[in-house]
């Protein structure tokens, strides 16, 4: 009995020499999703309306005030170009059909936001699509654009010169926003 007991314990002491540290590893995978983030949302004034009833008016245009101002956000994470331009080559009367040209609206583009803002301090008008912000920086930024119909200065003269007859004349401008 003695030499199996000793016989089973060099085999326990022998097995003990032979093993090996235990060593376990696990894996952990760690992942980052940067979604972009591009988004435009009009928060005040996106639907101007003129309304033209006095000779001063046909005369000199309608300037800018709170009631033909657009305020626009763009939360964004990267960077971004807003362009703007007008769905017809034309105002459209609705009830004539006649047109009327888009040089009577013009717009002064502003805003907190920063970035390259063109025609600031500058009117400008709706003839061409243009880049009206290029921003080289993300976040919530606000923009505004100052709308005048027919001001003097302006390319397409004045409204009384332009003899258009009466008639409630529309067309949509588009804020189009894209990463750079």
């Amino acid at each position: 009995m003695r030499k199996l007991f000793f016989a089973a314990a060099m085999l326990l002491l022998s097995q003990a020499g032979f093993g090996q540290a235990v060593k376990d590893n696990a894996v952990i995978p760690v992942s980052i999703t940067l979604n972009s983030i591009l988004r435009l949302t009009v928060t005040s004034g996106g639907n101007i309306q003129f309304v033209v009833n006095t000779i001063d008016q046909y005369t000199n245009g309608i300037a800018n005030s709170a009631q033909y101002t657009t305020n626009f956000v763009v939360s964004s994470s990267r960077d971004f170009n807003v362009t703007l331009g007008a769905e017809d080559a034309s105002f459209i009367g609705l009830e004539t059909g006649g047109t009327m040209d888009l040089a009577f609206l013009r717009y002064t583009m502003d805003g907190a936001g920063g970035g390259t803002i063109a025609g600031i301090q500058e009117l400008s008008d709706l003839t061409a699509p243009t880049t009206v912000v290029r921003q080289s920086a993300g976040g919530n930024l606000l923009y505004e654009i100052q709308w005048e119909l027919g001001t003097t200065g302006g390319t397409a003269g004045s409204l009384l010169a332009a003899n258009l007859p009466a008639d409630i004349y529309v067309t949509n401008v588009f804020l189009n926003l894209a990463p750079q």
